[in-house]
């Protein structure tokens, strides 16, 4: 059965949850492959599914194709080179999309065209993870959850809501056996003017929003894509006016990217957990008061998943995992 009961001790729920994955498939095969291979009976992925950048792969008047990844021309000469370029660079995150050099140079400056190919691709990639969950779970009763976030396109909603091997959550309480789980998407604003950003001013609605539904913090898990700001699950590279990472004396400047609102809900509801991503390097595991806090981080362009395994029962966290692989 999918729960498994402790004699007066409530249910027991293992979580399994990964974020940030950005469109890499290895990813997204390894954190689903990662319930049967860790014994978890729930898969949580805090948002940001979708990638970032398509890469075009133009076929020439030789028969060859010709791509450019970081700044560099590639050259692929077989449909055994092009089919490896189209792989690895999915595994990192980005769309490969071939098209004739009439095409590419056709859309090289048409911005407008160039999104519309760009969303069609996310979405494609996202229906594609939706059926690969699907073979993998089917039959099991393992549940696949998830959350947007500030990267994702709104365009992948539809996809993930008629999806029947995913439970798609924005803005929603949920029920999990014993638990509820408060989903909230999003980020803090960013310098990249994403697609889901929101002032602290909206956090603090979207808060009053959710918060009446939840009937026990205690048996609450906050799915909220932003981490609490002034922690070690928000703490990031600090950028100049060109995006550059700013040095002092030779060292990295960090600052702080999470939500001060998240932070104060935390340390005023004190829910059971906070399952939080969006700062790729805000890996950790921390306490605000009695609620544990994890951001497993992200290095998802090297094929790595890092996830986080969290054991609940009761009113309880029983132990929580960090894991990479």
């Amino acid at each position: 059965m999918f729960w498994q009961k402790k004699s007066g001790a409530g249910e027991r729920v293992v979580i399994f949850f990964a974020s940030d994955l950005h469109g890499s498939n290895v990813c997204f095969k390894k954190f689903i492959n990662g319930a049967k291979f860790y014994g978890a009976n729930v898969l949580i992925m805090g948002g940001d599914l979708t990638g970032k950048a398509v890469i075009p792969i133009s076929k020439q008047s030789d028969g060859k194709y010709l791509a450019v990844q970081m700044g560099e021309p590639v050259t692929l000469e077989s449909e055994a080179e092009l089919e490896d370029f189209e792989k690895r660079v999915g595994n990192m995150g980005f769309y490969p999309a071939r098209m004739s050099e009439e095409e590419f140079q056709d859309l090289k400056d048409d911005a407008d065209g160039q999104q519309v190919l760009f969303k069609k691709l996310v979405s494609e990639r996202v229906q594609e993870w939706c059926d690969y969950a699907g073979e993998k779970l089917n039959g099991t009763d393992i549940s696949f959850i998830t959350a947007p976030g500030n990267d994702d396109f709104f365009e992948i909603d539809e996809v993930l809501n008629n999806s029947p091997h995913v439970q798609y959550h924005e803005m929603e309480v949920t029920e999990l056996g014993d638990y509820q789980i408060l989903h909230c998407g999003g980020s803090t604003k960013t310098p990249w003017d994403t697609e889901r950003e929101y002032s602290e001013e909206e956090y603090h609605a979207r808060f009053e929003k959710l918060l009446p539904q939840v009937n026990d913090m205690s048996h609450c898990i906050f799915n909220v894509h932003c981490p609490p700001y002034g922690t070690v699950l928000d703490q990031c590279p600090k950028l100049d006016e060109n995006l550059k990472v700013v040095f002092e004396m030779g060292n990295p400047v960090s600052m702080h990217g999470g939500s001060s609102v998240v932070h104060e809900t935390i340390e005023r509801h004190q829910p059971l957990l906070g399952v939080h991503g969006h700062i790729h390097e805000g890996r950790g595991n921390i306490k605000i008061g009695k609620t544990v806090c994890v951001n497993p981080g992200s290095v998802y362009p090297e094929g790595i998943l890092q996830g986080v395994l969290i054991t609940l029962q009761g009113s309880e966290v029983r132990s929580v995992q960090m894991t990479q692989g």
